[in-house]
């Protein structure tokens, strides 16, 4: 696409815009979270059943999110220069905001 020559897409201020809403803001979500109180926790012990057996996170859930954001970002990609033919100047403000849709839509099929 550019002769086989590095060229970043995102520029300094987009990188630090991405960087600083997508991944400092879910750090806070998880500082104010309360712990909830021994009651609760008696009263439904089955919510905490997966906890306790571990199977949160292992090496399963580790390759399916690096198979998705593998392919979301290849999808971007591809989809971004197959449909776009013509427009190479703004193929950074269609990949970026491709970007955030597909992390909008990411955080809405997990809740």
């Amino acid at each position: 696409m550019f002769y086989f020559t590095s060229v970043p897409i995102y520029n300094g201020y987009l990188m630090l815009g991405y960087a600083t809403i997508y991944t400092s803001l879910p750090v806070f979500s998880i500082v104010f979270d309360e712990d909830v109180d021994l009651n609760a926790v008696i009263k439904f012990p089955n919510l905490y059943k997966i906890l306790q057996k571990g199977r949160n996170l292992n090496t399963k859930t580790f390759l399916i999110w690096c198979f998705k954001s593998i392919y979301q970002g290849a999808v971007i990609m591809i989809g971004t220069v197959s449909l776009f033919d013509e427009e190479y100047l703004n193929i950074v403000s269609i990949t970026f905001t491709s970007l955030v849709f597909i992390e909008l839509l990411n955080v809405y099929l997990e809740v």
